[in-house]
């Protein structure tokens, strides 16, 4: 797809960047995002090598998380350290809320079970 679709798209890729006299790029690298994990850029030989042959073309690919998408790759990267504390709090709240609930309907089922008496 890359050699086939995105690089016809962009022919003026290459490793160095050339400026007009006004500095619009005339040609220059380009960075490509692309996801990892099974079946994708990065778990065999063949695809470091076609990454290899990427960069000398001048096409500097991103390796993003597993399974992560475009919108949200970024996000997952910058708050990696946090989301171990954000999962601890969110079963803390769940847990809260399922408790309440839980006492909700104790009282609630108690409360009717007198008055149906």
């Amino acid at each position: 797809f890359i050699n086939e679709v995105i690089l016809k798209c962009y022919p003026n890729v290459q490793k160095e960047t050339i400026r007009d006299e006004t500095g619009q790029k005339i040609k220059g690298p380009l960075i490509i995002k692309c996801d990892t994990g099974p079946g994708c850029l990065c778990n065999d030989m063949a695809h470091v090598k076609f990454c290899q042959d990427l960069f000398e073309k001048g096409v500097h690919n991103l390796l993003g998380l597993p399974k992560g998408t475009k919108a949200t790759q970024e996000m997952d990267q910058g708050f990696a350290q946090f989301k171990p504390a954000t999962d601890k709090s969110t079963v803390r709240i769940a847990a809260m809320k399922m408790a309440t609930r839980v006492e909700a309907r104790k009282k609630m089922n108690g409360s009717s079970s007198i008055e149906q008496k």
